[in-house]
């Protein structure tokens, strides 16, 4: 099945490219002839997948992975004067999440290897006021949970997992993205491993929780012109359900060749990784990383602005990996500037994505390389 072209670049080689092709297309058509547009059978079928995919019993399609962590802030009853404990590095949308709801965000910095939360930072920020933790599967590699678990258990905090980029990957103890704390979270922007144009959903074990969420997404809905709470509207199309349904078909594939694309750059730029101009992300042994964002990790005094640059200039796009809202304006009233976040703030100045997509020829991973390899060079 041929592939559309998809990006969002006007760079020849692009960060992203979602695959989408005719069994997508089909899909659309057919929702589109039902007459039927939203909550469906094209809902109903997709999240039955996705709770099987992440081990979990229920799962609820919402509008994007960010509304999807807002609805589970909002249903766990997390808000004014609770503290939130959450990664200082990965993209905002979680922090947003946490003040959506009026509660406080709780930097932590992250493993020097993983990029992962981990049970000590959470142990050393939690005060009588920390309700949830949530812990960001950083850009695909789904954080170990069992130590999460025993510390959020001991100290009775609700733990929430941000696996908008792991899903289809799992932890060293084959724990799935998504599959670990009282919920999980994923989404489907067209940058994730799969995609239904915008998406996401929350997966859980809850039955309860799993209810209240389904009223929360339907402007509070019990049944049919029941209103038995404040809600908002967050349901996914149909349309966007039976484009992630096709996906689905292909997840296994599709991740195949993202650990093959990732496993070329490790090759090709071992020498560079040799003397010691970039790093990678450790992965424990027995981890499944999906690889959604490709990252190397700059040396210091390797300027990520020239780098990219030249990139830039050979037609590849590239940049920062995500953020460190630690170091973003618009949080800093949120922000304990007593305190410091070494690799947070060491990933957000120097962590540079590349591009990696499904349907990438093995030319344009060698243009990569060769051209990011003599950037760096230009800098030793």
């Amino acid at each position: 099945m041929s592939a559309i072209s998809a990006t969002s670049a006007t760079a020849e080689i692009p960060l992203a490219r979602p695959l989408l092709g005719s069994a997508e297309i089909n899909a659309a058509e057919r929702v589109l002839r039902s007459g039927r547009l939203v909550i469906g059978p094209e809902n109903a079928r997709f999240e039955q997948e996705l709770a099987e995919r992440t081990g979990r019993a229920h799962a609820v399609a919402v509008t994007s992975g960010t509304t999807a962590l807002e609805l589970t802030l909002w249903a766990l009853g997390v808000g004014d004067g609770d503290e939130v404990i959450i990664s200082a590095f990965g993209f905002p949308a979680a922090v947003n999440a946490v003040l959506r709801m009026g509660a406080r965000p709780v930097a932590v910095d992250v493993d020097p290897g993983t990029w992962n939360t981990t049970p000590d930072g959470i142990t050393a920020a939690r005060t009588d006021k920390t309700k949830a933790v949530v812990s960001i599967d950083q850009l695909g590699l789904t954080a170990e949970a069992a130590g999460l678990r025993q510390v959020c258990a001991q100290h009775d905090l609700l733990l929430i997992d941000d696996a908008a980029c792991a899903f289809g990957g799992c932890d060293s103890a084959q724990v799935p993205g998504g599959g670990y704390g009282v919920a999980g979270t994923l989404s489907f922007h067209p940058r994730k491993v799969i995609t239904t144009g915008e998406g996401g959903a929350i997966v859980t074990d809850d039955p309860e929780l799993d209810t209240a969420l389904r009223r929360l997404r339907n402007q509070g809905q019990a049944g049919r012109g029941v209103f038995d709470r404040i809600g908002t509207n967050a349901r996914l199309g149909e349309i966007n359900a039976a484009v992630g349904c096709a996906q689905l078909v292909r997840l296994d594939e599709m991740l195949a060749e993202r650990r093959l694309l990732a496993t070329g750059y490790r090759e090709r730029l071992a020498n560079v990784e040799q003397a010691g101009r970039l790093s990678w992300q450790q992965v424990p042994d027995g981890a499944m990383h999906t690889h959604q964002t490709l990252t190397v990790l700059l040396a210091e005094g390797v300027r990520r602005d020239a780098v990219c640059a030249q990139l830039t200039d050979a037609g590849i796009e590239s940049g920062p990996a995500t953020y460190a809202f630690t170091r973003l304006d618009s949080f800093a009233s949120v922000v304990d500037a007593a305190k410091s976040y070494p690799v947070a703030d060491a990933l957000h100045e120097r962590l540079l994505a590349l591009p990696l997509y499904c349907g990438m020829r093995s030319a344009e991973l060698d243009r990569v390389c060769d051209v990011l390899s003599e950037a760096v060079d230009e800098q030793a």
